[in-house]
C-alpha cells in the first residue's frame, strides 16, 4: 500500500476514535447556533474541504467568533461552561488533533525533521480537521432538525 493510502487510512481511524468529540460540539453547535444559521456550518465544512491550508479554516473561525455572539455563546451541558462554541472548536482543531497527527504519522512513518516532514504533517492536520468537521455539521444538522421535528409532532 502506498504512502498515501496508510496516511488516509490512519487519518480514518482517528476520526473513529474523536467521534465523540465531534458529537458533543455538534450538539453544542445546535444549541449556540440553532437551524437560522445553518449556512455558517455549511461555510465552515465547504472551506475545510476545498481549502489547501489549515490556516483559512482558523481564520474563518476567528472571523465568526468576532462577528457573531451566538459563536460565543456557552453550552451548559458540558464540562467547561465558559467556553463558547467557535472557541472551543477552534481549541479542538489547535491542540487535541495535534496528538492525532503525530499518532498518523508514527504509523506511517513521517518523521518531524525535514520540510517534507512538516509538509506532510500539515497536511495530515488538514485530513484531520476535514474528518472533525464533517462530523460535527452532520450532529448539528442531525439535532438541529431533530429539534424541529419535535417541535412540529
Amino acid at each position: 500500500m502506498n504512502r498515501k493510502m496508510k496516511i488516509i487510512r490512519e487519518v480514518n481511524n482517528q476520526a473513529v476514535d474523536f467521534y465523540n468529540d465531534a458529537v458533543a460540539l455538534g450538539d453544542h453547535a445546535a444549541f449556540a447556533l440553532k437551524k437560522s444559521h445553518r449556512s455558517q456550518m455549511t461555510s465552515l465544512e465547504n472551506i475545510a474541504e476545498s481549502t489547501l491550508k489549515t490556516t483559512d479554516v482558523f481564520d474563518y473561525l476567528k472571523k465568526q467568533i468576532a462577528r457573531y455572539d451566538y459563536w460565543q455563546r456557552p453550552f451548559r451541558e458540558q464540562r467547561d461552561a465558559s467556553q463558547g462554541f467557535g472557541e472551543r472548536l477552534k481549541s479542538y482543531l489547535e491542540t487535541n488533533l495535534s496528538e492525532r497527527i503525530t499518532s498518523v504519522s508514527n504509523a506511517v512513518g513521517i518523521g518531524n525533521a525535514t520540510d517534507a516532514d512538516k509538509q506532510e504533517r500539515r497536511e495530515i492536520h488538514l485530513l484531520l480537521m476535514r474528518q472533525f468537521i464533517r462530523q460535527v455539521v452532520v450532529q448539528y444538522e442531525y439535532r438541529v432538525n431533530l429539534e424541529n421535528a419535535g417541535r412540529e409532532g
